[in-house]
């Protein structure tokens, strides 16, 4: 059954379209409402993917590659032996 709000109180879940109460913001206020459990398994993807894009899943073609090309746009502008490190460089192309 439905869940029961006042209808000024009340969201719909983009992602599973189910009625959650939510908060009442001016209508210039556009932004995807999430449901609290919805809302959870994006944090729980988005943090999953950040790791695996800081360390490498491992499995993937581009993680296999031991080292950089040397001729991509990446690796053409950083000399090799040069700084590596999160932040520092951009990633060879074909080990991204």
């Amino acid at each position: 059954p439905p869940q029961k709000c006042p209808p000024l109180l009340c969201r719909l879940c983009a992602s599973c379209q189910s009625l959650f109460p939510g908060v009442s913001l001016p209508p210039q206020r556009r932004c995807r409402w999430l449901c609290p459990d919805c809302r959870a398994q994006r944090r729980d993807f988005n943090r999953e993917q950040r790791f695996y894009k800081r360390v490498g899943c491992g499995t993937c073609q581009a993680c296999r590659i031991p080292e950089d090309c040397g001729i991509c746009s990446a690796c053409a502008r950083n000399p090799p032996g040069g700084p590596s490190g999160p932040g520092r460089t951009p990633k060879c192309l074909l080990r991204r």
